[in-house]
Order: structure tokens, then sequence, then C-alpha cells
């Protein structure tokens, strides 16, 4: 009997030597996101970038970390979280280096597209890692507090980063987070264990790498796989789009915010989501649901919307309360997560998470793109700023795809926490 408590200490303390390498790196992954823009005005005047090479630089990375989602999958669930995390971010250094060296636009191009291959196992190998460590009724509360951890790193990097460029130059200092990249991979050979003391291998994992990739076509058979993604792409990409490309626009154009107030709002937009991701994560143990957690940040994300279209030009307050309370709704990921995990046997875990992240990004670029042309057919002004009644669209268009995503997303079963005890029935 003495020997239980015994096991819990050692497992809490391999949890606690694992925690630091992983967090380092999964703060790298969000922190090289920003890079582009953060030196955005560093590459225009040093290369002489115009405006349209210089928006092109991003979308290198998110096509590269989006193309490796399937293959990373399938490289986790045959060798693993810590060999596959490690050898990405040898590959994210080699990036790194490469981006930092280049002196053309294919180069940085290219230089960012091998830096989105190598971020790309990092959030989903430690939500693997999360799965098989944490029990299964708690996986949405430690990948909450993972998603937080991740998102204060990207909150608190663009300030020290772009005081280092100011010091040392962005190649420089390009060329030092390079060199930290290969030390957390050495990190996490070192520190990380693929699973808990005296937990069992899940069936399938003798699996070789054909099969394993040949399992990708089980799991796109499987509609429920569909359901989840909807829901995934449209609160994800409804409040990224938002938040990342209309926000600053939509204050600039509505209400006539300058620089520093439009800071001030994006600042707390951002916190709201940060909080939300942290706090939202556990509830789906104190009310035993996980569906019902996920309907109700849907529909009050639908409602935040709405309420801006209808009230979203009276005035800067009113329009900031509501893009809080839209932030406050929309951490959605640890839920989702969770109630997509409970859904596939263990040995699929890698390949499932990696598909929903698959139709994230395919959510955030489609949902960029529909709305981009949806405010282009309104003409702008003469100096530049579009009408209201775009952005009023906007957020009506956005409100109905929410509302649809979960009329698709709700006919699939809830797996509370309370029943998530162990391998899917397959019949469900």
């Amino acid at each position: 009997m003495s020997s239980s408590p015994e096991k819990s200490r050692g497992r809490l303390n391999l949890i606690l030597t694992m925690i630091p390498a992983l967090g380092l790196s999964f703060i790298l992954s969000q922190f090289l996101r920003s890079v582009p823009a953060v030196i955005a005005p560093d590459l225009r005047a040093e290369l002489d970038l115009t405006a349209g090479q210089l928006s092109a630089l991003p979308a290198a990375l998110f096509f590269g970390s989006a193309i490796m989602q399937l293959p990373s999958g399938v490289l986790l669930d045959r060798f693993g979280p810590r060999r596959t995390i490690a050898a990405f971010l040898l590959l994210t250094s080699l990036g790194l280096a490469w981006f930092s060296s280049a002196h053309s636009v294919l180069g940085l191009s290219l230089g960012l597209l091998v830096i989105g291959w190598g971020i790309a196992p990092v959030f989903m190998g430690i939500i693997v890692l999360i799965s098989r460590w944490s029990p299964r009724d708690r996986l949405a509360t430690a990948s909450a507090f993972a998603v937080g951890l991740g998102g204060t790193g990207m909150l608190l990097s663009a300030a020290p980063f772009a005081e280092a460029t100011a010091a040392f130059g962005w190649r420089a200092t390009l060329g030092v987070v390079s060199g930290a990249a290969v030390l957390m991979s050495v990190a996490i050979l070192l520190t990380v264990r693929d699973r808990a003391p005296y937990s069992p291998a899940p069936l399938g994992s003798a699996e070789s790498l054909f099969e394993v990739a040949r399992g990708l076509k089980s799991i796109f058979r499987e509609p429920k796989l569909y359901a989840i993604g909807a829901i995934s792409a449209i609160t994800v990409g409804s409040f990224l789009t938002f938040r990342a490309l209309w926000v600053g626009p939509y204050l600039n154009d509505t209400f006539g915010s300058g620089l520093i107030e439009r800071g001030n709002i994006i600042f707390l937009v951002s916190l709201s989501w940060l909080i939300s991701a942290i706090c939202i994560g556990p509830l789906d143990r104190v009310f035993d649901t996980r569906r019902g957690i996920v309907t109700v940040g849907a529909l009050s994300m639908a409602l935040w919307f709405s309420v801006m279209a209808i009230a979203g030009n009276t005035t800067v307050f009113v329009a900031t309360i509501a893009m809080v309370l839209l932030g406050l709704s929309s951490g959605l990921s640890s839920p989702i997560f969770a109630h997509v995990r409970s859904l596939f046997p263990d040995r699929y875990v890698g390949r499932v998470v990696t598909a929903i992240n698959l139709f994230i990004w395919g959510g955030v670029f489609l949902v960029q793109v529909g709305t981009g042309l949806l405010i282009d057919a309104f003409p702008a002004d003469e100096l530049g700023r579009s009408p209201f009644m775009a952005y009023r669209l906007t957020f009506v268009l956005l409100a109905v795809l929410l509302v649809a995503a979960l009329l698709f997303y709700r006919r699939i079963e809830d797996v509370p926490p309370s029943r998530d005890t162990g391998e899917p029935d397959p019949q469900r």
C-alpha cells in the first residue's frame, strides 16, 4: 500500500522534469509565428521589399506548418513525441539559420517554410504527451495549462525580441535563437519520456511506419472527425481572423482609433482570450460535459459577433466590451481536443490531433480569404477606410458560420469526463 504514494511522487517528479524543455519549446513555436511581423520594417528597409512580398512571408511559415501536420502525426504515433519533437527542433534550427542568412525573398520564404515544418509537431506532440501522462478525464484541464503557457510566451516574446533586434540586429538575434533550438532538442531527448511509468503501450504500437501512415485512411473515413474539424475550424478561424486581421482596420475605419488606442484594445482582447484558454479547459470536469462546454462557447461567440453587428458602431467603449467578451468565449481548443481524443483509440491519437490541427489552419485560411473578399466588395472612402456595413456583414457571416458548424458538431455524441475511462466504443 505504501508504494502507491511513492509511485505518485515519482510520477510528479518526472512531469516536473519534463515541463521546462517542453514549455520552452512550445513558447519558441509560438514566438516564431510572430517573427515576420516583428521584423517587417527591418526586412522592408534592408531588402527593399514591396508590400506584397512582405505580406507573403508569414504565409510561407503557416503553409509549411500546415502541410507538415499529417506527416508529423504519423511520426508522433510511430516514433513517439520525444524523438519526433527533438528531431523537428533541429529542423527548426536549420530553418532559422537559413532565414537569418538569406538575402532574397526566395531565401527568406524557404527559410520560413522550413521553420514552419520544424514547429509543426510541437503543440500536437505536447497534446499527445498530456493524453498519455494525465488521467483521461483531466485532458482538457492539462491542455488548457499548456495553451496558457504558450499564449503567455506569445504575449511576452515580442518586446524582448524587438529590443534584442535593436541592440544586435535581427540576423544575430535569430542566430542565437537557432542555437537555442538545438539546446531544446537535446533537453527534450534527456528529460522527456513518452509514457508514464507502469502505463501499458496501446494496442497497435508495433505498427510499421507504412501501417501507421495507412491508418490515416481510417481516420478520414470517420464522419466524427469532420464534425469536430468543422467546429474547430470555425471557432478558431473566426476569432483568429478577427483578432489578427480585422480588429485594427475595424477600429480605425469605424472609430478613427489611433495606433496607441488600437494597441491597448488589441492587448485587452488577446489577454481575454488567454484567460479563457486557461479557465475554460477545467469546466468540462465541473459540469461533466465536453460537448456542452463547446456548445455554450460557440453560441457565446456567435452572440458577441451579433452584438458587434448590431451595435458595433455606437461607441468604442461598447465595441471594446463586446470584443473582450468575445475573447473570453473563444478559448475552446482544450475541450475540443479532449472530445476528439475520447472518440478514437489510443494508437491514433497523434494522427487525430494533427488532423484536427489541419482543419484549424485550413479554417483560418478560408475564413481570412472569405472575409477579405467580402470587405473588399465595399468601396473604401478617400482615406482608404471601409464602411461599417462591410464589417457588419462580416460579423453576421461569422455568427452564421459558428451556428452552422455547431449544428453539425452537435450530431456527434458527448463523452463526459466521468465516462472517459478507456478505449472508445467502436460502435459510438
